[in-house]
């Protein structure tokens, strides 16, 4: 069994907290399942450090034993940690979220890509040295986009994304003119659409880099560039500057009816 070391990761400091917890509150780890509707398993794999606190579990033991938000607090700050293994953290909000935006500036946004687009530009990091498994980034990318587009009650979803990126061919010809045709084919779903800055807005504050928002109750904000970590940001200061950025590119983006006429003659270009 792993070692915990609480100082020096915080998923160690909330599993021995969570001992803590149980030592105080005089219960036993099927107590805790008890509560929290799950196995007594997932309850010992949080503890030994193998599986993560769920954001959903830490509320439900904050509420039941008064915690004044404490695990909740733990578990967020340690989704929004920069490490190498984000993914989870963000897939996780991600799955929860009742609105998600995407800005892109040079790919289609992930959760809107088909397996042979996302194929391509995990390739291109792979090749530039910025990922070291693309059929494992491939197969995560493709398992997020069932947990959004294959959920019961979907999230509303709104894609920006600049000019550049109908320009920008990831794949061949077929590849292109597919991904193209597969976003127009999604932002006809109800509440959901996609919008194109137009090369005529210049230099704007969207130039930064791409990030997503996602409504998880509060908004979480999202940054990242292909294949290099990413990060969560929870406070609501620095989710409120990427939520004005992102009202900022709005402002600017065509109509959801002229952006879809100007990826119908996008795909022309790859005919």
């Amino acid at each position: 069994m792993r070692v915990l070391d609480p100082s020096r990761s915080l998923w160690d400091l909330i599993a021995v907290e969570l001992e803590r917890q149980i030592y105080e509150k005089s219960t036993s780890q099927a107590g805790v399942a008890k509560i929290l509707g799950c196995d007594r398993s997932t309850v010992t794999r949080v503890l030994s450090g193998v599986r993560r606190m769920a954001p959903e579990h830490a509320a439900t033991l904050d509420t039941a034993w008064n915690l004044r938000g404490l695990l909740g607090h733990l578990v967020a700050h340690a989704l929004a940690r920069p490490d190498e293994d984000y993914m989870p953290a963000f897939a996780e909000y991600e799955a929860r979220a009742t609105r998600i935006r995407s800005w892109g500036t040079a790919f289609i946004p992930g959760l809107w890509q088909t397996p042979e687009y996302a194929r391509a530009t995990l390739e291109a990091a792979w090749s530039a040295g910025l990922l070291d498994d693309v059929d494992k980034a491939l197969a995560t990318r493709l398992d997020r986009q069932k947990r959004v587009w294959g959920s019961d009650d979907p999230p509303r979803i709104t894609a920006i994304i600049a000019w550049t990126v109908l320009r920008t061919q990831a794949g061949g010809n077929d590849v292109m003119a597919a991904a193209l045709a597969h976003m127009l084919e999604l932002a006809q779903r109800p509440g959901v659409s996609v919008r194109i800055v137009p090369e005529e807005a210049g230099l704007h504050v969207g130039h930064d880099g791409p990030f997503q928002l996602l409504t998880v109750g509060s908004d979480v904000a999202f940054t990242d560039a292909p294949g290099t970590i990413g990060h969560l940001f929870l406070e609501p200061s620095r989710v409120e500057q990427y939520a004005r950025r992102m009202e900022r590119i709005s402002d600017i983006a065509w109509t959801a009816g002229e952006s879809v006429a100007a990826i119908e003659q996008g795909m022309g270009r790859y005919a």
